[in-house]
Parts: C-alpha cells; sequence; structure tokens
C-alpha cells in the first residue's frame, strides 16, 4: 500500500516536465519584476550604481595581497556595461527566454543562460537582491539544468526520465528548505543573547509567534487584518501545523511514494495559506514547483497520464554522447552537494557558536559566489512590533507632505495591497530599515541619519534631487518631479486596528509617533 497500486519502480515524467514549465514562469515574473525597478535601483541615477559598486570592488580586488579575476569573483554580466540600457536589456532577455522555457524549447540551453542572467542581476543588485528566494532560484536553476531533456523541443509529458540522481538533488533541496527553516525557529535563541529575541522570547516555542506574524510581516494583505483577529488557540494550532510540516514532512521525501504524496500536499498547502495572508512574491510558486517533483505519475489523473508518450529507445550518437557526459559530471557534482550542504544541516538542526565554525566548503573552494548550495531559514524570528518609516519633503518648511510608498504600510485608511508574483525590493527593504531605525532610537533616543544603512542615506539624497528613475518606484511624487527644499523622517509604531476601531474610522493602521527629525 505504501508504494500504491503498482510495485513497479515509479516514475516522475510528467511531474519534471511541470516543474521545468513553472520554473520557468517563475523565471518569468522574477525578470519581468526586476527590469520595472532596476534603474532606480541600481541604475546609473539609481540608489546603488552598479558602476559606482563595481569601481569599488575593482579597487578593493587590487588591494589585495593576491587579487583574483574579477568577472569570477563577482560574476556578473554588468562587467561589460553598467548603462541602465544593458541592465534592463539583461532583464527583457530573461524574461523572452523564460517564455521559451514554459513553451519547452532549447531546455537545457535556455535554462543555462536564465542562471547566468538572473546570478549576473543577484550580484548587480546588491542588497536589493538579498534575498533567500532569490538564492533559492539561482539553486534550482542549477538544479534544473540536469533535469531537463537534451531537446530542441519538450513536451510536457516527456518520453524519458529525468536522471534520478538530478531528481534526488531536487528532493534534497526541498528537504534542506523545509527543515532549516524548521529548525532554526526553535534554535535561534541557541545562537544570540537574550536580548536579540524581543520582550517575549523565542515566540515559535511559546507558540505565539503567529499572533505577531499577520501584523509584523514585511508586506500584509488585507487578509492579514482579518487573520490577525483569528482566536489566541488557533493561532497556537497553527504554529504547531507549521512546525510539524517543516520539521516533520521533510523526512517523508525519502519513503514510499505515498509519504512523498502526503509530503507534497502539506508543503503545498502551507504555501497557499502563507500566500493567501501575505504578500511573498514568487516564493510560494517556486515551493510548489519543486514540491511538485514528490508527484510520481501515478498521481496524476488518467487524462494526463494517457498523454504519457512511450519511452523512446537509446537516444541517438549525438544527443546519446551528451546525456552520458552530462550524467558522468552529475556524480562529483552531487557529490559536491552533498558535501557543502550536510554541514548546514547540521548546523540548522544542532547550531553553534559562529566562532566555532569552520570555513564553509565552497567557500574554501572559492565557488561561493555562485550559490550553488546555499542555507535557509525562512521566518526564523518573529519581528513583535511593527516599525514604519514615513518620509516627508516640504518647500517651505511649514507644510509638509509624505512621500507614499505602493505598497508599504503609510497612510492608516490605505488598504493594504496585494503584489502577486511582484517583489516590490525597496518596499522591502524599507521593513528591514524601520526595525534598524527602531534599535537605534531605542539606544540613542534620537535615529540620526549617519547610523541609517548607506542605501537608506543614498535614496533620501535622490528624492532630494527629485531623481525620475528613484521616484518611479514610489506610488505618488507629492512635489510632481520638483525637489523640495526640506526633508524630514518620521518613525511610527503601526498595528492593525481592532475591528471596533475600523467601524468608527474605517482604517485599517493606528500609527503612533515615536520620533521625527529633520534630514
Amino acid at each position: 500500500m505504501w508504494n500504491g497500486a503498482t510495485l513497479q519502480r515509479p516514475t516522475y515524467r510528467l511531474s519534471s516536465g511541470l516543474f521545468l514549465r513553472l520554473l520557468g514562469l517563475v523565471y518569468f515574473f522574477a525578470f519581468l519584476s526586476l527590469g520595472l525597478q532596476i534603474d532606480g535601483l541600481v541604475g546609473e541615477h539609481g540608489i546603488l550604481p552598479i558602476g559606482e559598486h563595481l569601481s569599488q570592488l575593482e579597487a578593493y580586488n587590487e588591494s589585495l595581497a593576491e587579487p583574483g579575476w574579477l568577472p569570477w569573483r563577482y560574476p556578473t554580466l554588468a562587467w561589460v556595461s553598467s548603462a541602465d540600457g544593458f541592465l534592463t536589456g539583461i532583464a527583457v532577455t530573461g524574461a523572452v527566454l523564460s517564455l521559451l522555457l514554459v513553451g519547452g524549447l532549447l531546455p537545457v540551453p535556455i535554462l543555462v543562460a536564465l542562471w547566468i542572467l538572473y546570478l549576473s542581476l543577484l550580484v548587480a543588485g546588491q542588497t536589493f537582491l538579498s534575498f533567500q528566494w532569490d538564492i533559492l532560484l539561482l539553486e534550482a536553476g542549477f538544479l534544473a539544468v540536469w533535469m531537463a531533456p537534451l531537446a530542441l523541443r519538450s513536451s510536457l509529458a516527456s518520453a524519458r526520465e529525468p536522471p534520478r540522481l538530478a531528481l534526488w538533488l531536487v528532493w534534497w533541496l526541498l528537504f534542506r528548505l523545509m527543515l532549516e527553516s524548521g529548525a532554526v525557529k526553535l534554535t535561534w535563541d541557541n545562537l544570540y543573547p537574550p536580548e536579540a529575541l524581543g520582550p517575549n522570547g523565542n515566540t515559535w516555542e511559546d507558540l505565539t509567534a503567529l499572533t505577531y506574524h499577520y501584523t509584523t510581516q514585511p508586506l500584509v494583505l488585507w487578509t492579514s487584518w482579518f487573520a490577525a483577529k483569528l482566536p489566541i488557540w488557533f493561532q497556537k494550532c497553527s504554529v504547531v501545523a507549521v512546525i510539524l510540516i517543516e520539521i516533520g514532512l521533510p523526512f517523508f521525501l525519502f519513503g514510499p511514494r505515498l509519504l512523498r504524496r502526503i509530503a507534497f500536499a502539506g508543503f503545498a498547502f502551507l504555501m497557499l495559506v502563507i500566500g493567501a495572508t501575505g504578500n511573498y512574491n514568487f516564493f510560494n510558486l517556486l515551493t510548489v514547483a519543486l514540491a511538485l517533483t514528490l508527484l510520481d505519475d501515478d498521481a496524476w489523473p488518467r487524462v494526463l497520464r494517457a498523454r504519457l508518450p512511450r519511452a523512446d529507445g537509446p537516444e541517438p550518437s549525438f544527443r546519446g554522447h551528451l546525456d552520458k557526459a552530462r550524467r558522468m559530471l552529475l556524480l562529483p557534482f552531487a557529490l559536491l552537494v552533498v558535501l557543502i550542504s550536510a554541514p548546514q544541516v547540521r548546523n540548522a538542526v544542532w547550531p553553534r557558536d559562529f566562532e566555532q565554525r569552520s570555513p564553509r566548503l565552497e567557500s574554501r573552494l572559492g565557488i561561493r559566489q555562485f550559490h550553488l548550495v546555499n542555507s535557509y531559514g525562512l521566518f526564523r524570528h518573529m519581528t513583535e512590533t511593527r516599525p514604519e518609516i514615513v518620509i516627508e519633503g516640504s518647500v517651505d518648511g511649514v507644510a509638509w507632505k509624505a512621500y507614499d510608498f505602493r505598497w508599504k504600510p503609510g497612510e492608516p485608511a490605505a488598504r493594504p495591497r496585494f503584489t502577486g508574483p511582484h517583489q516590490p525590493r525597496l518596499d522591502w527593504q524599507m521593513w528591514f530599515e524601520a526595525l534598524h531605525m527602531e534599535q537605534v532610537h531605542r539606544q540613542l533616543g534620537t535615529v540620526p541619519l549617519s547610523t541609517s544603512s548607506p542605501w537608506f542615506r543614498r535614496f533620501v539624497e535622490r528624492l532630494a534631487e527629485a531623481e525620475p528613475s528613484v521616484l518611479a518606484l514610489l506610488d505618488d511624487d507629492p512635489f510632481s518631479g520638483e525637489p523640495p527644499r526640506h526633508l524630514r523622517i518620521a518613525l511610527y509604531q503601526y498595528r492593525f486596528t481592532t475591528a471596533e476601531e475600523k467601524r468608527q474610522t474605517a482604517h485599517w493602521w493606528h500609527r503612533e509617533l515615536v520620533w521625527r527629525g529633520r534630514v
């Protein structure tokens, strides 16, 4: 019964074909989203111009005792050109190739090209592409190169099974993503002093994490307001369910097919709930795409199984030689993945002090910059407050107008929006910066601009200059393209309104001013 209705070895032709197409869709959303923001983020007149960053890297490299080859140490096509048009061209090319992958055209060369293009943008994006789903996309994209059929065009239901070792590597990635994300929730406090945890300690351990999560997550949805009103007992049961899914179900991946199907159902359910109550761009779809590889062909409806072509005979000589060469290279690569990732899993489950850890293997090999193998720890620490930054400008120093962001909370009456697979990276970084400002204010009682992150100081400078590419990242420019004479920063504490407050005011948020100061 554990292996289903048949004792035959399960095949994964349908799920692997669907995985490649969903991966292409994720790549499309990622490239399209970046293309819409790249000029304002790292363009020539953006917040962190990539040209300046590359010059700094060159100077740093020359100062080293043993300078290295820069395109190897910092792999990005921006070394060719840092012009806005070139960066946008990378994103547009990636989006087009992604659609070709969805259509099944030249899967292997296109997957290689997509990986190179996205790695280039990740390096060029600096702090704006420092998220775990960015490196997850790179790691999944590189594994897909080993899974994809060597064909000019592949159908959804391939006539050939993906290399079983490549399939296991995808499962191993999914295992690490889930297990590490679950383990760090319960072991995070072993690595940091008690004051870093917040006043209530590790809220995952006392099952109260979700009583904060819906309000304090980076970009909330309107549904988050309702989820935050769920009773405490339900929130605690939900925490138990999250821990069981993330720590228990990953071990099902290496059991019989029935257990893998259960794991898929659990992972997909978790991603659905996360996506329904918060904005996490393409992360949910990417995780579901990885989880789909757990479903063997017998798990799909008969109408889809009927489309499975009969397995072909031996590959044509040239393609067969290429496939043999790829399989020969896959074995040492798989060994490398295990050697790098096994200590990461161990450290997530049994954490040690950072000082006691030896340099990671990929660092010693000089390949860490390619993000072939990564560690994960999503939602490891639950923030308990929601500070928000409001930037205001003025022409006369008397009347002040706020800069409105598209997605992050601002005006209390503004309804939280759904971003879809798009990631507004400036809005995300503003969430981190607000947490940093809150910490500085607690220590100093004020928030000097000099204590802010370098990117935030540059962002304020661009607002003072009324830089069009940066203003385009916002929802509204209150000065219609003209530079304000004065700028000031306000730090607020936000919380969702109660049901009674919302009935009386129609506001989604209640906010209280913590600090305000001129720039």
